[in-house]
């Protein structure tokens, strides 16, 4: 980058901040900034006026007689305006500093005096609608849109106006001007040094911000592809610690959905490898790394397939639940718990038999538990660290059925067969004593498909 290019950017960067800073002010700062400036072209714009018809000869273009006519209302109404707009900006700063009636105002008072001043002056004839666009330019700016579009209506309908009384015969066209500010292929100075100034000034002004905008749209956009790719590779990785229904919540920005606690009724799943601790010891670590992290992987994919929300992994546990985040019915979260399991198990016996051929000796077998209840759902942990869980006597429960089912079979609850017994065949097998449960519990052995 030349030395130029690098004073440019520093240049606009300081412009972009201080614009930006601008942004951020409350609306009455924003309008003692858009006083200040108009009243600062209206005052000498009105002292040139005035000046003017104090002394007739030094600008014989204009219209003297209708000026002495309107100029004494004009001064109060353009000078003492926005003298007053100045002041009750100052005054809503601490009373009202977000008012939108006062925005609303500033916005309709400008539209109405620079729309008189353009057509006075032949608003179809001279460059005088550069006051229109500058000032439209300023209010984009500092101002939000809906009171924009008031000041863009009015102003239209003020346009239009005018056109139609001017071409109907009820108003004159230009009516300060009495000929054209040129005579002799010579521009008149006195129109050059003001008005010719204000417009050169005002287009300078407008250039400038249209620059200035554009050079903002093209850092906001290398910015936000910046934090696209960003956001998009945080997405990835807060996926795989993460439940993928949490990380989308999370995401879409509905925090309440995953922040709060509920007691909800859910189908619970837990599964574990049967003498996962004697396989460990048998299997070199590497191996049983990877067969590992290729059994969680393909469950994950199933549970995914299915809609469960995956809880936490443990060792060779896993976890899922169905109902939470997002919920159905009681009996369509039993279903698809019940057909996961089923998938898993199915998938299981093909994964034994590629794992036998690529010459491992004790594949895994996994045992399945599944229990429907209430369960308290939410965030749980500490202040720096939480996890979206559920807990309570229905998810021991589930977890106590996993551990007394068989390798390679499901237990269900007798909650669960209840909800799935019309889709799922299931055979009783009798009554088990859990740890921690009171009473016996009911539970049904899912039928090989």
């Amino acid at each position: 980058m030349t030395e130029a290019n690098q004073k440019e950017q520093s240049f606009l960067h300081r412009m972009e901040k201080w614009i930006g800073g601008i942004v951020d002010w409350s609306n009455a700062e924003k309008c003692v900034l858009a006083s200040a400036l108009t009243l600062s072209i209206a005052t000498p714009f009105m002292a040139w006026l005035y000046f003017r018809l104090q002394h007739p000869d030094t600008a014989p273009y204009l219209d003297h007689s209708f000026l002495a006519k309107v100029l004494p209302f004009l001064i109060p109404v353009y000078v003492g305006g926005w003298l007053t707009m100045l002041l009750v900006s100052l005054w809503a700063r601490r009373r009202a500093p977000d008012s939108q009636l006062l925005v609303h105002a500033i916005i309709q008072f400008y539209f109405v005096t620079i729309t008189y001043s353009v057509y006075v002056f032949g608003m179809y004839t001279t460059n005088q609608i550069l006051m229109v666009v500058g000032g439209f330019c300023v209010g984009c700016l500092l101002f939000e849109k809906g009171p924009m579009r008031g000041g863009l209506a009015s102003l239209v309908v003020m346009y239009a106006g005018a056109t139609f009384a001017e071409q109907a015969g009820l108003i004159p066209y230009a009516p300060f001007m009495a000929q054209e500010p040129y005579a002799g292929g010579r521009l008149e100075l006195s129109w050059l040094a003001s008005y010719g100034a204000l417009s050169t000034w005002t287009l300078a002004l407008v250039i400038s911000l249209v620059y200035l905008i554009f050079y903002r749209w093209r850092e906001r956009e290398k910015q936000l592809a910046i934090a696209t790719d960003q956001l998009s590779r945080a997405n990835e990785l807060i996926s795989r610690y993460v439940a993928a229904q949490v990380s989308e919540r999370i995401l879409s920005g509905d925090y309440e959905a995953v922040n709060k606690h509920n007691r909800l009724k859910l189908t619970v799943f837990f599964s574990d490898i049967k003498n996962f601790t004697a396989t460990t010891d048998r299997m070199e670590a590497e191996d049983l790394s990877e067969i590992l992290n290729e059994y969680l992987t393909e469950m994950t994919f199933i549970a995914d397939k299915h809609g469960g929300t995956i809880d936490k992994f443990v060792g060779d546990a896993i976890m899922i639940f169905f109902g939470a985040p997002e919920a159905t019915s009681d009996r369509d979260h039993a279903l698809r718990a019940v057909r996961m399991a089923i998938e898993m198990q199915e998938r299981m016996e093909v994964l034994r038999q590629e794992w036998h051929r690529r010459g491992v000796l004790f594949p895994f077998h996994v045992r399945m538990g599944i229990n429907t209840g209430h369960a308290s759902i939410g965030n749980f942990g500490s202040e720096g660290r939480m996890d979206y869980t559920a807990i309570g006597r229905q998810v021991n429960l589930a977890a106590r059925l996993e551990v007394n089912c068989e390798a390679d079979k499901v237990l269900i609850s007798h909650a669960t067969w209840a909800l799935v017994n019309e889709d799922i065949p299931c055979m009783p097998k009798g009554e088990v004593t859990a740890k921690g449960i009171r009473d016996p519990v009911k539970v049904y052995e899912v039928a090989p498909a």
